[in-house]
């Protein structure tokens, strides 16, 4: 290396991409670090916008935050180690714009906005092999305020590009004969719109509750499509009604599974997003079908380039803290400190673990779903990178919000919840306001 220093780009700066600007910024005695953000602020998904399509530079709209929008994790647990929230009265699951100033307030303190190239958008990636075998980055960018684009050479490329933007949009037979509103849950913004509407909402997951929770106080009725197990009735609005998944549209007729029908006027797929890198050059092999990324090791690196990192790709998991244990890996490895396995035994191991959850039953689209394997998972990079992994009170609180979410997704964001020591929590009942 001719520079003395490693040189880090990160794309996005949304909470992903802060953690690992902290941990890099934390040693710039060893890296030098730029963080590419295309929006005028940081925060990604967390920074709520009326716009739902397009923003002021013409690029499609990042976030997928609604008005109303609460976390549907406790803040207690939610909370990046490091940087603790701060202790408000009142539930700990926290409308959005919490999160926003936490974000915020997270880059101030440890003094991120220097590295910070906002109004920037990424072009191209392209990875060139120099003499000595090592692999380098081109990285081209576009400032969107002077237009003026420039390449750079970086020694690492993490990836924060976040994926709750490109809306899964399933095919559905008929459905352009469907006169009606058609959005994805990517543009659902208030639920006002649907004021005595017949809505179908398709999707029963955690999205596809809460816009149903508050949809279902404007709107005349409401069909809510699903495969999942059945929600149970008793604690679904009156007007809410549920249907298996829709077969086809007919107009404004759709027609279900099992053969029933309704008269519908708009339409909301809440069936989840697709991960995309379209700045990513050819050379690097990515396939990003079915909602799965390969070939990535331990959800993390590209095998193929162990100086490309992808964060956020893991489900059903506590994020921030996941990236604050993640970031820490990235950079042993990095140094020399996390010694990874040659790329063919990276595969080797990477397809054997694949195989072996396919064999459980597991679609391929539902391998990113850590679920119970979440807790592993954390504790093997945290030793790995010699860094602390989940005290057992995390996932406690965890396993336990979860549980009052299953019996009652009417009541479960009303819960106070604090962390006693690293075992035990109390928790409390809020009334809602």
């Amino acid at each position: 290396m001719p520079s003395s220093k490693t040189r880090i780009a990160i794309i996005g700066g949304g909470v992903a991409g802060l953690v690992v600007a902290r941990h890099t910024a934390a040693k710039l005695d060893t890296y030098s670090l730029t963080l590419f953000e295309q929006t005028d602020g940081v925060g990604g998904t967390w920074v709520y916008t009326n716009e739902t399509e397009v923003d002021r530079h013409g690029l499609p709209v990042h976030s997928s935050m609604y008005k109303n929008l609460r976390t549907n994790l406790p803040r207690e647990i939610m909370q990046i180690p490091d940087f603790p929230m701060k202790q408000d009265e009142g539930p700990s699951f926290v409308h959005h714009s919490v999160i926003r100033q936490y974000l915020r307030d997270y880059a101030k303190h440890f003094n991120l906005y220097p590295h910070i190239k906002l109004n920037t958008l990424i072009k191209h990636v392209e990875p060139e092999t120099l003499r000595n075998g090592q692999t380098v980055w081109m990285v081209t960018y576009e400032d969107l305020e002077s237009k003026v684009e420039t390449t750079k050479t970086f020694d690492a490329v993490v990836l924060c590009n976040g994926h709750h933007t490109v809306g899964h949009i399933p095919r559905i037979p008929g459905i352009e004969s469907f006169p009606g509103g058609s959005i994805h849950s990517h543009q659902y913004r208030v639920p006002e719109v649907y004021a005595r509407k017949k809505v179908c909402i398709l999707g029963a997951s955690w999205s596809g509750i809460d816009v149903t929770m508050e949809v279902s106080q404007y709107a005349e009725k409401i069909y809510l499509s699903h495969n999942l197990p059945k929600l149970v009735e008793a604690k679904m609005p009156k007007n809410v009604e549920q249907r298996p998944g829709i077969q086809s549209i007919q107009g404004n007729t759709f027609v279900f599974n099992d053969g029933s029908t309704a008269e519908v006027d708009d339409f909301i797929y809440c069936t989840g997003y697709n991960f995309t890198y379209p700045f990513m050059s050819t050379k690097v092999e990515m396939r990003t079908d079915d909602n799965h990324v390969e070939p990535i090791y331990k959800h993390l690196i590209h095998i193929d380039y162990p100086n490309l990192f992808l964060m956020g790709l893991p489900r059903l998991v506590i994020p921030f803290p996941m990236f604050h244990v993640q970031a820490q890996y990235i950079l042993g490895v990095l140094e020399g400190r996390v010694k990874l396995p040659s790329p063919e035994q990276m595969r080797e191991e990477y397809e054997t673990e694949k195989e072996a959850l396919l064999n459980q039953g597991i679609p391929l689209r539902h391998i990113i779903k850590l679920k119970e394997r979440q807790w592993a998972y954390y504790d093997e990079i945290a030793a790995a990178a010699n860094t602390s992994s989940f005290p057992p009170v995390i996932r406690k609180i965890y396993e336990y919000s979860n549980r009052m979410r299953q019996l009652d997704f009417t009541t479960y964001k009303n819960y106070q919840y604090r962390i006693i020591d690293d075992e035990s929590f109390v928790v409390c009942y809020c009334k809602p306001c």
